[in-house]
């Protein structure tokens, strides 16, 4: 006699990977797409000095504060340090977050050195006695003469580190099996397109609200960005309706942002549509006040906060076994069920 058996499965969301890991991942993904877009667009396509130094600037400011958030989140934050030796990724290949830091280091010491020539000759530091004086010393003007003579070779280093580091941050979230909304190769582009495309917006803030820069390169950010969040749209339609339906975790997922008006109108319609049809419109007419592509810039920054808010909070693990009593690994129960 053949007895039934009976599988108990649970739905469990993560509430470990909250806050802190998702500021990270956005201040992480926005300060690697602007040190790369701000060096390339220097080096290739005719950047500004001050626009160069308030990206490069920006960005490393943003992924040493996204660092230190990750910091904060640690268990035990003293034991850093072992993560950071270089060698780790050697010891440890598979580990993505050994790689993740050596992306993150390296990107922005080469970032530094790129833009290191600039700051020596930039004329409004020279005016701060202390300052003069250092760049005066033999041993900085040296280093300053050295990063300029191998400035193409600083630059693809810090661009190739950089884009490491924006696709890191997908890659970190598939390496989860168990989570369908994060386990798909769909992830490390979406959030690296999603980078790229924060990046250009607050260039494109810096350029029409700090620095009036409204010429070519603004014109091709916008017209780049467009494309962006156009092809943003289309990986996240994939996911919602290819990806999440062959599981149970995914479909719970799923149901998790369609039935939250946060992801609906805050993220796919301003985030997303909103700014898409505003910088549409600008490129192919530009607009006679500045403001459209502003308000388009800052709604394109929030929607990339809202991405990885609603993603990571949306993350659904299935434990397909009985365990009735069990909280999850990292949160508590929001759905169980029985599989017969």
């Amino acid at each position: 006699m053949n007895e039934a058996i009976h599988l108990v499965g649970t739905l469990t969301t993560q509430d470990r990977w909250v806050g802190l890991v998702i500021w990270y991942l956005f201040l992480g993904g926005l300060g690697a797409a602007l040190v790369a877009i701000s060096v390339f667009a220097h080096r290739y396509a005719r950047a500004s000095t001050p626009l160069t130094l308030w990206g490069v600037l920006s960005g490393e400011a943003a992924l040493a504060v996204g660092s230190l958030l990750l910091l904060f989140h640690l268990l035990d934050p003293l034991h850093v340090w072992r993560i950071l030796l270089p060698w780790n990724v050697f010891v440890n290949p598979t580990a993505w977050i050994t790689w993740g830091t050596q992306f993150l280091i390296w990107a922005m010491v080469f970032g530094v050195l790129y833009i290191w020539p600039m700051l020596w000759k930039a004329q409004g530091l020279r005016r701060i006695p202390v300052l003069n004086w250092w760049f005066g010393i033999g041993w900085v003007r040296w280093s300053a003469e050295i990063c300029e003579r191998f400035a193409t070779l600083l630059a693809w280093l810090s661009i190739l580190m950089s884009i490491a580091v924006a696709v890191y941050t997908g890659l970190l979230l598939r390496s989860f099996p168990a989570v369908a909304l994060w386990h798909n190769p769909v992830i490390p582009l979406l959030f690296t397109v999603s980078a790229l495309s924060t990046g250009l917006a607050y260039l494109l803030l810096v350029q029409y609200a700090v620095l009036r820069e409204h010429g070519p390169l603004a014109r091709a950010y916008e017209r780049f960005d467009v494309l962006l969040i156009a092809v943003e749209m289309a990986l996240i339609g994939y996911l919602l309706y290819a990806v999440l339906p062959g599981s149970e975790s995914g479909r719970a997922s799923y149901a998790l942002l369609m039935d939250n008006m946060g992801w609906v109108v805050g993220f796919l319609l301003f985030g997303l549509l909103v700014p898409l049809l505003l910088e549409i419109k600008g490129s192919l007419r530009a607009w006679n006040s500045p403001v459209p592509v502003m308000a388009a810039a800052v709604l394109v920054l929030v929607g990339g906060y809202l991405l990885r808010h609603y993603f990571l909070n949306a993350g659904v693990y299935y434990f397909p076994w009985a365990n009735a009593h069990h909280l999850g690994v990292l949160g508590s129960d929001v759905i169980a069920h029985v599989i017969h």
